[in-house]
């Protein structure tokens, strides 16, 4: 848990880059037990059809989930990107 709250940004928590996601915006993470849960949201192009900005929550929870980071569950919300 140490290695993820000591984190810098909220983007340093994902072991890789996951392709669609362009920013994170907020990032929680919860102790329960020995487990680890994460509530992260996700900015992706606002203009991205719902299946497929669908598919890129699902691999931030894989990969998420996948690290050595010792997580039980993710909750993924995705968000539109901010515009300038």
């Amino acid at each position: 848990m140490r290695q993820i709250l000591n984190a810098k940004r909220p983007s340093a928590i994902l072991p890789k880059k996951i392709r669609g996601v362009v920013a994170i915006e907020k990032c929680r993470v919860r102790k329960s037990g020995l487990d680890l849960f994460v509530d992260i949201h996700v900015e992706v192009d606002g203009q991205m059809p719902v299946h497929k900005a669908h598919g890129i929550g699902h691999d931030v929870k894989d990969a998420l989930v996948k690290s050595s980071l010792g997580i039980a569950d993710v909750l993924v919300h995705i968000e539109p990107a901010q515009t300038t």
